[in-house]
């Protein structure tokens, strides 16, 4: 049986090229141990301090976005310290234990009621045998594509949101023979949102299944699907969600509600069915790696059927094997949610279709069923959508709504965007890598926008940073220090630039 195991590569990494990481190590997921990994004890500590200055109220997109939403959207800073305890045995086991917790400070604001605040990043216990494993507690989500990508290469975990605590069961790359021809990659996950939101206390199932077909030895072609559902939770008016057994094989499933749930999930679906579908292509000649990426979000059953096509996140990347160059990273991207599977989700009957039907039709109380107006990342009865204490976990040009007196966020309201995104990763000179990221968005809100809306003329767009970090290598000191630049230019946010600078110790002992 030990033959048809083989492993892949750790998260962060495209077939052994290590992409560039703006966020903690500590902590990140290891769906399999590398073979290089030696055996044996390991622990590993890391302390960061964060300080960020901006000209407007709020800093400029890039200075905010990602970080696992742990740092304030304000002039501020934030001290992290986290530390990590890891076994690797010879025969493949694995074991790992962390934490790490944020001390913060910012103005405060509409998305922060306290100026000072102190959070639990990540607390978890992890246990795996080669390819297989399981993460109990909170911890971030695999970004594949580093972090130049808009997403990471996950429209629905851009790592912009807090972590989430629960269990994950997951497979990394199963391989079937030697040649690596077929592979598969699967998880199965329970998580609980613990903010505050509109349905309090909702709950979030998670499983993904993917798939890899070598194309020769330099090309693999990846396809893949992952389907969440928020369920559970009380109501605002505070009627409770099911949440028996059986409302739990519902969601797994995406079948109706019974008679405990609303008319609505009755008709449809139980609970606030999201997820994403994917395809990849990797060529990985010697000198460097160039994936081609096609991600998709679906809503409903009009997004798996594919009715909402071309709306998704179009990528273009390009890593090269030697990462001592100018350029070591290039990823260009293309964005557009525009469709949505069309304007309406329903209309009245035609004249024409009230005595004969269309056979390939579904109608509902007197109206034909079109599956449109997706309105990506929102939903009727979780009213604070796709997000976690106050913003997206996905995509995160998508826009927020601010939160109302109670502190609640309720949902998005600019999910249709056109963007095109630039990032570029190097090195100045050896020992001082550089990242930069360029987007530029139109933003039209949701469909069916009134014309005093704000995003009724689609304002546009124009976010940039670009950070430096010197490496212990080049300071001879036993940190590593960043400092970053930042602009907005545009319509949608206020006219703004911001400065940041981390001071990053990390060390690690083997016993």
């Amino acid at each position: 049986m030990t033959s048809l195991l083989f492993w892949l590569s750790v998260p962060a990494q495209v077939n052994g090229v290590v992409l560039p990481a703006d966020s903690a190590a500590i902590g990140r997921p290891r769906a399999n141990p590398p073979a290089a990994v030696p055996p044996g004890w390991r622990v590993e500590w890391e302390t960061v301090a964060h300080l960020q200055v901006g000209s407007g109220p709020y800093l400029p997109f890039w200075a905010r976005t990602g970080h696992d939403g742990i740092l304030p959207v304000t002039n501020g800073g934030a001290l992290t310290m986290g530390t990590a305890l890891e076994y690797h045995s010879r025969r493949g086991w694995y074991f790992g234990l962390g934490a790490t917790g944020v001390g913060n400070v910012g103005w405060q604001n509409a998305y922060r009621r306290q100026a000072v605040s102190a959070l639990v990043d990540r607390l978890y216990l992890s246990a795996g045998w080669r390819m297989l494993g399981v993460d109990v507690g909170m911890l971030p989500h695999e970004r594949e594509f580093g972090d130049l990508s808009l997403s990471g290469g996950n429209f629905m975990w851009s790592g912009n949101a807090r972590n989430l605590p629960g269990v994950n069961l997951k497979m990394d790359w199963l391989y079937f023979e030697k040649g690596h021809w077929f592979g598969v990659k699967a998880n199965f996950a329970h998580y609980q949102f613990i903010d505050r939101r509109s349905t309090q206390g909702a709950m979030l199932h998670d499983k993904s299944l993917a798939f890899k077909i070598a194309l020769g030895r330099q090309v693999d072609f990846i396809f893949g699907l992952e389907h969440m559902a928020q369920w559970g939770g009380t109501r605002p008016d505070g009627s409770r969600q099911p949440v028996s057994f059986q409302d739990y094989l519902r969601i797994v499933a995406a079948r109706n509600g019974g008679m405990e749930a609303t008319e609505s999930d009755q008709v449809n679906v139980l609970g606030n069915h999201l997820g994403h579908e994917f395809i990849r292509l990797v060529w990985h000649p010697e000198n460097f790696t160039m994936t081609f990426q096609y991600d998709k979000p679906f809503e409903d059953g009009s997004g798996t059927r594919l009715q909402n096509l071309p709306d998704g996140l179009w990528t273009v990347m390009i890593n090269l094997k030697n990462r001592t160059g100018a350029v070591t990273d290039f990823v260009l991207e293309a964005l557009t949610t525009m469709w949505q599977s069309g304007p309406h989700h329903d209309i009245p009957i035609p004249p024409q279709e009230v005595e004969h039907p269309d056979p390939h039709a579904s109608y509902r109380n007197g109206r034909k069923i079109l599956g449109g107006c997706d309105n990506y990342f929102n939903n009727s009865d979780y009213r604070s959508g796709w997000t976690n204490y106050g913003r997206v976990i996905g995509m995160p040009l998508f826009t927020v709504a601010a939160p109302g007196p109670d502190g609640i966020t309720r949902g998005i309201v600019n999910n249709r965007v056109q963007a095109f995104h630039f990032g570029m990763g190097g090195n100045v000179v050896t020992g001082v890598p550089y990242s930069f990221k360029m987007t530029y968005s139109r933003n039209y809100g949701c469909y069916h926008e009134s014309p005093d809306s704000f995003f009724y003329f689609a304002p546009w767009q124009l976010s940039m940073g670009l950070e430096f970090r010197f490496e212990k290598s080049f300071v001879r000191m036993p940190v590593t220090f960043a400092f970053g630049v930042y602009g907005d230019v545009g319509l949608l946010y206020r006219n703004c630039g911001g400065l940041t600078f981390r001071v990053i110790y990390r060390g690690n002992r083997r016993f």
